[in-house]
């Protein structure tokens, strides 16, 4: 850089050399035909190009604040998430492909800021996530109330309070019969479901596009909308309009 630097200048003491002293002065940029570089607009982490904030909240209001299934107590259209950590345990025998779905997708959940945190059980300690692989006849029995004759691959039920709209257990089930690919797909799924997302309509990207088991990651609207619900300023029990508020100042 130095060395183009000295050569820049060396040209322009030869040129003021040849010319009169007025040519050397009409050759002189006057100050006012200085252009300013122009500075790139700021925006913050979260900002993705390719989205408005439209359509970041148009799918926030979907995923976060319109469950998919309810027992009918407590207010579903507000936020819904985990304040504490969710201590997990796996029942039946996953893959060795499931457990590295499983582990690498729990690794990133555990980067996400104010995400409380999501770890397998200690002995003897009560988890508050149940993991289970199921055959096709125990899964149906274990999920036949929630599911009411739908054929389902996996299946995801959690309780919060519902003064506070904390979620505070959860249960999860997966089918064993299932090509790998499709199991991988259903893994992620109801794992995302679990921590307060829901199944998507708009989205044929997302990991919780209602209508797909082809997807094998999360979208980066998918992971925009997980560091949304857990940015600490998106608090349980705000609604859709609060919510609009907080994300227009955390997207841009």
């Amino acid at each position: 850089m130095k060395k183009t630097l000295c050569l820049v200048m060396a040209a322009m003491l030869l040129l003021l050399c040849a010319c009169s002293k007025e040519d050397a002065e009409s050759v002189q940029p006057s100050p006012e035909a200085t252009v300013a570089p122009t500075e790139e607009p700021q925006h913050s982490e979260l900002y993705l190009p390719d989205y408005t904030l439209e359509q970041v909240l148009e799918y926030f209001n979907e995923v976060v604040l319109d469950v998919e299934y309810s027992d009918g107590t407590g207010d579903v259209s507000l936020v819904q998430k985990w304040t504490g950590p969710l201590i997990y345990r796996i029942y039946g025998i996953p893959t060795d492909e499931d457990w590295a779905m499983l582990s690498l997708l729990f690794e990133q959940l555990n980067r996400v800021p104010g995400f409380p945190g999501i770890y397998a059980a200690e002995p003897g300690e009560t988890e508050n996530l149940k993991i289970g692989f199921f055959d096709p006849e125990g899964f149906t029995k274990q999920f036949s109330e929630m599911l009411r004759g739908e054929d389902a691959f996996g299946a995801t039920q959690f309780w919060y309070y519902t003064d506070t709209n904390e979620l505070y257990e959860a249960q999860i089930g997966y089918r064993i019969d299932l090509e790998q690919t499709v199991r991988s797909s259903v893994l992620l799924e109801e794992i995302i479901n679990t921590i307060g997302i829901t199944d998507t309509t708009l989205r044929t990207d997302s990991i919780v596009y209602q209508y797909s088991n082809d997807n094998l990651r999360l979208s980066d609207m998918d992971w925009l909308i997980v560091k949304l619900l857990y940015n600490p300023a998106i608090k349980c029990g705000m609604d859709k309009e609060a919510c609009a508020a907080v994300i227009e100042q955390l997207y841009y």
